[in-house]
């Protein structure tokens, strides 16, 4: 668990714990964790002796009457009074003649030293002070923000990998050995780089430290600097109304820097309300500048990087293939970690007879153990009242399709059918992200043309998917009772891109939805009426689809 150290509950968790302040998740988690370290439950022993302890005397010593004192208390204020009454009427300034003149100049020189070390202070403690504070209520927002999926990316100077944050399932490669080596050494959390969890524990252990706080229209930002250690700086950006962290920055001494960017607001995935209508299009990976207007000669140009990302669309590597690709130095930059050696090949073969085409594959190699799992931490299994609910459905489904065996082979299908249409609504999406509305109308009509034509082929994939899970599935959440919901209307986008946006989101609830059916889900507890919301999630995802298709033919 991420709230305490070594493996043992810390103090504060351990109060909120016994003072019930704890979410209820957070709670199950400690109760688990209890039930199997003693040394934990041994201190939560001792705690609850001392807050007893602490009652009992506030109950038995403090609130039983004392004895009246013997005699009653001498009035002090009528010689307060006389002696204020004289000092009134005599100025300040002469009020010094009466004291010595060395205590007069020890005076003056203490007040003038009192005086500097409390603007000092202030000056050198304030900021301080005020990261801590930000940075504390960011780690609590992030514990009662509800787990969803965020995509950013990490970036040095020789690599760039994206990852997803907040998925219980994740097929991404280890990071790069060497962007791997910079985390340890930095003794920064490469796991959830992005979080002001792993910015407060790199900054909690820096013997000394000088922290700076900016405030912005729409985010806070947090420099923290050091004369220790390998970093020399180390920033963090906040977004102003929840504090979730926008990007990150490690600065080392020797020039080298690590880059930690949100891609995406992930959707809400946890309640069964529609998605909401994106206002914006969607947010793009950062990256260097784009020559769009640059004509294909010496340098490199966006239609030399779309006819890499067509080659590569043509293999299936914008798939799932753990593959990036960068303009970057007047250069396409093709780029991979972890892929296989027969991939690699065809990849090679793919792009490399295409103009100003950089292919470089990287071997993950062996990362430290610190920072060498790149797969979050599964959420908790069901308990109490929820295990109950997920085996009720299981037990439905095994009956409905005829036995256990039955129920595997349809699970196994569904999935398998899901897992392909994720597939298509990442690459639909990280079409429309490199692409934007707005954007595309810098590309030639012959790249246009192209990029229609990938984005169709993606939709027409994506929609012979759905339309198998939904034949499968709606007889079968029928029969569980789903109500027929009235058609849900598109989103009502005025681009594809923003189209293909509502398309992940819906594709991402109906992933989510259907892993609670399957029973392959865990943390999240079953909305009472689960089949009928899997059943409006699948057309809901179909007419933001058929959406999504007219605009592309436009």
């Amino acid at each position: 668990m991420s709230n305490w150290n070594s493996q043992h509950l810390d103090d504060g968790l351990a109060l909120r714990y016994l003072d019930g302040e704890l979410p209820a998740r957070k709670g199950r988690q400690v109760r688990r964790h209890l039930e199997a370290c003693w040394q934990c439950r041994a201190e939560i022993e001792a705690l609850e002796t001392t807050v007893a302890d602490c009652m009992r005397y506030r109950k038995q010593v403090l609130a039983s009457r004392l004895p009246e004192p013997p005699q009653a208390w001498v009035d002090l204020s009528r010689g307060f009074d006389r002696i204020d009454s004289e000092l009134s009427a005599e100025p300040f300034w002469k009020r010094f003649a009466h004291l010595p003149p060395s205590l007069v100049w020890s005076s003056g020189a203490a007040a003038m030293a009192v005086l500097v070390c409390a603007v000092w202070y202030q000056l050198r403690e304030a900021p301080s002070v005020q990261a801590a504070v930000l940075l504390k209520k960011a780690v609590a927002a992030a514990e009662n923000r509800p787990i969803t999926p965020r995509r950013y990316r990490i970036r040095t100077h020789s690599a760039a990998v994206t990852r997803v944050a907040g998925v219980s399932k994740s097929a991404e490669a280890p990071l790069p050995a060497a962007m791997a080596a910079m985390f340890a050494d930095a003794h920064y959390n490469g796991v959830d780089p992005l979080s002001a969890r792993s910015y407060a524990g790199w900054r909690d252990q820096l013997s000394e430290k000088r922290d700076e706080v900016t405030t912005g229209e729409n985010a806070y930002e947090i420099r923290t600097s050091t004369e220790s250690g390998d970093v020399a700086s180390a920033t963090l950006r906040l977004r102003a109304n929840d504090l979730l962290p926008l990007e990150g920055k490690l600065e080392f001494r020797n020039q080298d820097f690590i880059e930690f960017t949100d891609l995406t607001e992930a959707p809400d995935l946890h309640d069964g309300s529609p998605v909401a209508t994106l206002g914006e299009s969607p947010v793009r990976p950062a990256e260097p500048s784009r020559p769009a207007a640059i004509a294909p000669g010496s340098s490199a140009s966006i239609s030399d990087e779309l006819q890499v990302l067509s080659a590569l669309h043509g293999i299936g590597a914008d798939l799932g293939d753990p593959v990036e690709v960068r303009l970057s130095s007047g250069h396409v930059e093709v780029s991979g970690v972890g892929v296989s050696p027969e991939r690699q090949r065809q990849i090679r073969s793919a792009v490399e007879s295409l103009p100003h085409v950089e292919v470089a594959f990287s071997d993950p190699g062996a990362a430290p153990a610190s920072v060498q799992a790149t797969t979050p931490e599964p959420a908790p299994a069901f308990s109490g009242t929820t295990s109950g609910q997920t085996a009720k459905l299981q037990t439905r489904l095994e009956q409905q399709l005829g036995g256990r065996a039955e129920l595997e082979r349809f699970s196994s299908r569904v999935l398998d059918w899901n897992e392909a249409a994720m597939a298509r609504a990442y690459a639909l999406r990280a079409l429309a992200q490199r692409f934007p509305a707005g954007e595309d109308s810098n590309l030639s009509t012959n790249d246009r043309t192209v990029l229609r034509q990938m984005t169709r082929e993606h939709i027409d994939a994506l929609e012979v998917h759905i339309r198998g899970m939904e034949s499968v599935l709606a007889p079968v959440l029928t029969a569980l009772g789903a109500s027929t919901a009235a058609q849900p209307q598109p989103a009502g986008s005025s681009a594809w891109q923003l189209s293909a946006e509502q398309v992940f989101r819906s594709s991402r609830r109906v992933e989510v939805l259907l892993s609670q059916l399957l029973g392959v889900a865990s943390g999240e507890k079953p909305s009472a009426d689960l089949p009928t919301n899997l059943l409006a999630a699948l057309r809901e995802l179909r007419a933001n689809l058929d959406e999504c298709k007219g605009l592309v033919g436009q």
